[in-house]
Order: C-alpha cells, then structure tokens, then sequence
C-alpha cells in the first residue's frame, strides 16, 4: 500500500511539471545585430532572464532570410524595422489607458531617428507579469515622417 502511495505521489510530481512546462508562453525577440539594436537587446534580455521560467523565449534575426516568413506571419512590417517583442503572438498592449506597440526601439532610445516606438522596458514588465494587457489585436505603432535616417541605420 506505502510503495502504491509513493508510486501515485512520484506520478502526480511528473505529470505537474509537464503540465507546467506546457504552460509556457512563448516570446520571440526580433533585432538587428546593428548597434542600436543590440543595445535594446541587452538592457531587455536583463528582464526577459527574469522570465525565464515563465517564458519560452526565442531569437530571430531580422536580418536573416531564413527568419521572413516568421516575421510576415505575426504581422511584424515587411519594410525595416529594428526591434521587436512579441508574446504568444502578441505585441500589442493596453496600458494604463494607453495603446503601445512591442515594436520599433522603446522611449529610453528617444532620439535615436525615425523608428522610436511607444513602449518602454517597465510596460513590457507589466505585461510580462499579466499577459491580459495584451490585445487581441495587434497594431503597429504610426511612426513619424523621416527627417533624418539617425542612428539607427549605423
């Protein structure tokens, strides 16, 4: 009876850790290996490894080829764009009353040229923290016009 016990418990522990694998969303992380770039890659890894036991998260070069089809199917721009975070599908959120987009550099990059996007590294930890700020829809950020090409292009 003890070992049948022990068994069912042993059983319980592995089909909970499964279950909680399975739980994992999935972030995709898409940059350029052009300075700017890399520089919104490394303060938003500093978070995203705060995540990663909630998180699955994966890479995808913009400048590889191979990563095309990846980007056309989440509806990320087709034309240049130099960062972006999307979770489960998803990179669009409602934050206290306001719309931001995964997408394009966050505001600590304000200045940077005509890709600044609307979010900052604190939303995306609030959305991390409660996936229900994600919109069903999403909706790229209305850039301004090009006045300069900025740093981003270096």
């Amino acid at each position: 009876m003890r070992f049948k016990f022990i068994l069912i418990t042993v059983f319980m522990m592995i089909l909970g850790n499964n279950l909680s694998a399975n739980d994992k969303k999935n972030i995709a992380v898409f940059y350029k290996d052009k300075p700017p770039s890399q520089k919104v890659l490394k303060r938003t890894n500093q978070l995203l490894n705060q995540f990663s036991d909630s998180y699955f998260i994966n890479y995808y070069s913009i400048e590889d080829k191979k990563n095309f089809d990846v980007i056309t199917k989440l509806g990320l721009p087709s034309t240049h764009f130099p960062f972006a975070i999307v979770i489960d599908g998803k990179y669009t959120a409602k934050i206290d009353g306001k719309v931001v987009s995964f997408v394009h550099f966050p505001l600590f990059m304000k200045g940077i040229g005509r890709h600044e996007g609307n979010w900052s590294i604190s939303d995306l930890e609030k959305v991390l923290n409660d996936n229900f700020l994600l919109s069903n829809k999403n909706s790229l950020p209305n850039l301004e016009k090009e006045t300069s090409t900025g740093e981003c292009e270096k």
